[in-house]
């Protein structure tokens, strides 16, 4: 497995946290490296690249892959070519937007479109009418070049793409086909719902290209994680004239540029409109020096993320602080104080008034919590009201950790069935989860009847379980914690 600099990490971690995190931190890393000592990603067969090849799309969206490059290794860079020009789906463009002090890969693109002419010749016409060169004279930076490459994209979708980093084979293809049935399906339903923006999962792979590692599976469009971190990062695609019209990317941001264009893409559209293929279809290189494989590497791009994300919130309107949490890259958000009426009631009271056929109180918040529950955080309250300054939120849950110091629940996920299932589930208390996403602001799909704070005008319906109206949110929020105590 490739090299993570484990202990220049770990000293700089226990540097900002401490001992004991530290330790827990460790532990966990290596338990996770275990769990994935064997990853490979699934990647498809020669029959179904094939199939792919051959198929027809009712109505075949043309991508603009956009790679600002700057002083590219040839190697690396030509296998980044490559890994457009054997995309199954091949009505794209390539737009390439060199600020290098030299021209020394224009060579290596010219023998990229050379062999590719003859090879992926089809009714779009042969790859030299797709792929665009642009030397940038001025080296004005990531967002600059960014840009440069965006003024000369002519697809309908753009997509965003590393100089050194690879996509799957099958990458437009299925962001194609999951674009064509989600626009079929909006047709169907009479609810006319263009696709504005894609993003799928990601993995990363190893400077020599042998080793696939850090597989990040990722949860749908989620406006609150978002937030605190950019778990959407690659592979991101956005309608070309919605990335035109928020203004392309932002110097100021440089570092975090995809965060911040990715907040103000997503900020004005509907959920609807945002999709996530969970597939595997972005390799992320991890070479010496990069944040992939050292996050201590580029602070000033957590920096830039952390404005970013107070520069989003404050367009929001929304009254709150960004402050970096303990893990690099990653945010917490503390709201403005709510100050608002609330009834508490136990778990077991709230069931006795269901019995009863009891109105519910009239006060705009109603908190409930089992007997069982001991909050360890001791303004619960206060903290659970304060994320309702996040617009759409009608619930807040937080996190419950069983007598056996493990996580009972951090909300829920509701599956297919409609049954529910609890987010990290048996992981140690002292563990921040999967990314880090025990530990993080989200939407969750339900919450413990238990354990919850809800907004009355935001119920449906209260008995026999709390029902909230159409639009609203439940909100996780890891602050405020809950113990259960033994039965």
């Amino acid at each position: 497995m490739a090299s993570r600099n484990y202990v220049k990490r770990g000293i700089k971690y226990f540097k900002r946290n401490g001992l004991l995190k530290t330790a827990a931190k460790a532990v966990e890393r290596l338990e996770r490296d275990r769990e994935e000592q064997d990853y490979v990603p699934d990647l498809p067969d020669d029959e179904t690249l094939a199939a792919q090849r051959d198929h027809k799309f009712e109505n075949p969206y043309r991508f603009s892959v956009l790679v600002p490059v700057y002083e590219t290794d040839p190697v690396l860079f030509r296998q980044m070519l490559d890994s457009v020009g054997e995309q199954t789906y091949t009505n794209w463009e390539l737009i390439l937007a060199d600020a290098s002090a030299d021209e020394s890969l224009r060579s290596v693109v010219r023998e990229f479109m050379e062999e590719y002419s003859l090879i992926c010749r089809d009714s779009f016409g042969t790859i030299n009418d797709k792929v665009k060169y642009v030397r940038v004279e001025n080296n004005g930076g990531i967002s600059a070049n960014t840009n440069v490459a965006l003024s000369h994209a002519t697809g309908d979708y753009v997509a965003l793409l590393d100089h050194d980093d690879l996509l799957e084979k099958t990458a437009l293809f299925d962001i194609m086909s999951a674009i064509e049935t989600a626009e079929t399906g909006s047709r169907e339903s009479d609810s006319i719902a263009r696709i504005m923006a894609v993003f799928t999962d990601e993995d990363k792979i190893s400077e020599d290209s042998r080793t696939y590692f850090d597989p990040n599976r990722k949860p749908g469009f989620d406006p609150v994680l978002l937030c605190t971190n950019n778990y959407i990062c690659h592979l991101f695609v956005a309608d070309t004239n919605l990335a035109k019209s928020v203004g392309g990317f932002r110097s100021e941001y440089d570092g975090a540029q995809d965060h911040d264009f990715i907040l103000r893409c997503t900020e004005g559209i509907r959920r609807e409109q945002i999709l996530h293929v969970p597939k595997v279809l972005y390799h992320w290189r991890s070479t010496k020096g990069s944040t992939s494989e050292n996050p201590d590497a580029k602070l000033y791009a957590y920096e830039a993320g952390q404005r970013a994300v107070a520069d989003y919130l404050k367009r929001a309107g929304i009254d709150a602080k960004v402050s970096n949490s303990e893990h690099l890259g990653f945010f917490r958000i503390e709201y403005a104080k709510l100050h608002r009426s609330v009834t508490s009631l136990t778990h077991e009271t709230f069931c006795e008034m269901e019995k009863m056929n009891v109105t519910m109180p009239r006060q705009e918040f109603v908190m409930i919590l089992g007997s069982e529950l001991s909050p360890l955080d001791p303004t619960y309250i206060e903290d659970m009201m304060s994320c309702m300054n996040f617009p759409n939120t009608g619930a807040v849950t937080g996190k419950i950790i069983a007598s056996c110091a493990k996580i009972e629940s951090a909300g829920y996920d509701v599956l297919e069935d409609g049954t529910v299932k609890a987010r990290f589930e048996g992981l140690s208390r002292f563990f921040s989860g999967y990314m880090h996403r025990a530990d993080l602001d989200q939407t969750v799909g339900a919450f413990p009847p238990d354990c919850v704070l809800v907004r009355t005008d935001a119920v449906k319906e209260w008995y026999p379980a709390i029902k909230l109206r159409e639009g609203y949110d439940i909100y996780y929020t890891p602050k405020a914690v809950f113990k259960r105590t033994a039965k």
